[in-house]
């Protein structure tokens, strides 16, 4: 039996990690919760995170779940190390001038040398800008493995695939069985633990540490001798400190410094203002108008690939004897592979309606209610009988974005 944590004596220290018991674990992130990162008057608030800033970059003012547009990314100058680091126009701008100004207290001897923030560069770039649509690919090919080599051998389910529609159905066993709250969808991923707020192209980091160590942000950032100018220069520029991530800078598009980067950029340089009010609308796409788009496709991918791994199914039928007796006979048949056009051809828009509003509500842990999912399905369909598939779509994400996540 392990150490029974000290539940009495007061915290003092940064010691919480990944690999403490539930009581110690709580007893240290509490204390690293209320004075990690210590807040004078004049300085901003830090990012949080884990307990406050959770969908910051993943949803907008509107509740719309969003992923930046990859056309208003720009690299990030003066990196070393043959890595190029992306994030979004106007916070390159703001970065590369706090780089700048730290290399200037630097020549100027303001700060310590024997520390990590005193750097060749200013500031060195540990990672900046990742693609949702790569890390969202990556995951559901894991998604992809978990099914076939785990749901699909238990209880024979691999017996019973013998088309599109057959796996079709036993994914949606999978959404209906599912007790950890997976995402499927694209939405459900980037509100999901497995989407990372580097993500949203407003994040920049300038270290590498472990998230889950508290004593290496408290003693390798929070406590170094440049960490205060570090943190002061941060807001100067536009940028907070993500507490729980101390080399971790986001781009606050409502400080007034970063207003100015953001002003000026648009389509083909030609200058139309971003603004906080309206750059989510500008620099970023509404996921729910491609998710049900992606999800068959994915759909699709994920079918023929199982197809290509196990080609043959055995079917199973039962005949006569002559005697009057019954006997089980069976044959292997060869599953063909199917496109993309002949899903659309099987399943009308309003089938892929149906499952999708299934599907968000399942992600999102909402109790099963069949009379009321089928009244709400109902007002759907409508949407999409009087007007069209978009508007009904849209209808769809005006009722989810309504429920509380769990």
């Amino acid at each position: 039996m392990g150490r029974i944590p000290d539940t009495v004596t007061p915290v003092s220290n940064a010691f919480g990690n990944n690999e403490m018991g539930p009581a110690g674990s709580f007893i240290f992130r509490k204390f690293w919760k209320e004075n990690g990162m210590p807040t004078k008057l004049d300085a901003p608030e830090p990012v949080d995170f884990w307990y406050g800033s959770l969908f910051h970059g993943r949803i907008d003012r509107e509740g719309f779940v969003i992923y930046p547009s990859e056309k208003h990314l720009k690299q990030i100058p003066g990196v070393e190390g043959g890595v190029a680091h992306f994030a979004l126009d106007f916070v390159v701008d703001a970065f590369s001038d706090l780089r700048k100004h730290f290399m200037k207290a630097q020549f100027r001897r303001v700060l310590c040398e024997e520390s990590y923030l005193y750097q060749p560069d200013g500031l060195n770039v540990s990672q900046a800008w990742a693609s949702v649509n790569v890390n969202y690919n990556t995951y559901i090919e894991n998604l992809y493995n978990y099914i076939v080599t785990g749901w699909f051998q238990r209880k024979q389910r691999n017996i019973k695939i013998k088309n599109f529609s057959d796996f079709l159905h036993e994914f949606m066993e999978v959404v209906q069985a599912d007790n950890k709250l997976l995402p499927f969808t694209k939405s459900a991923y980037i509100l999901s633990k497995y989407f990372t707020p580097l993500s949203s192209g407003l994040v920049i980091e300038v270290g590498a540490d472990a998230h889950s160590v508290d004593v290496i942000k408290e003693k390798g950032w929070v406590k170094d001798e440049n960490f205060p100018f570090y943190r002061a220069s941060a807001e100067k520029f536009g940028f907070r400190v993500d507490k729980n991530a101390p080399w971790r800078l986001v781009a606050d598009i409502n400080n007034p410094i970063m207003k100015k980067y953001m002003e000026g950029y648009g389509n083909n340089g030609q200058t139309y203002g971003v603004t906080p009010d309206n750059l989510f609308d500008k620099y970023f796409y509404r996921c729910y108008l491609l998710d049900i788009e992606t999800l068959k496709r994915y759909l699709v991918f994920m079918y023929n690939a199982y197809v290509d791994a196990y080609p043959q199914a055995k079917e199973f039928r039962t005949k006569l004897k002559g005697s009057g007796g019954v006997r089980t006979i069976s044959r292997l048949i060869r599953r063909k592979p199917t496109t993309l056009k002949e899903v659309n051809k099987q399943f009308s828009p309003a089938f892929w309606l149906k499952t999708y509003y299934y599907i968000r509500l399942r992600e999102m842990g909402v109790p099963r209610n069949p009379v009321e999912f089928n009244k709400n399905l109902k007002k759907i369909l409508q949407q999409n009988k009087v007007f069209d598939f978009d508007t009904a779509l849209s209808y769809t994400d005006n009722m989810i974005r309504k429920i509380k996540v769990r």
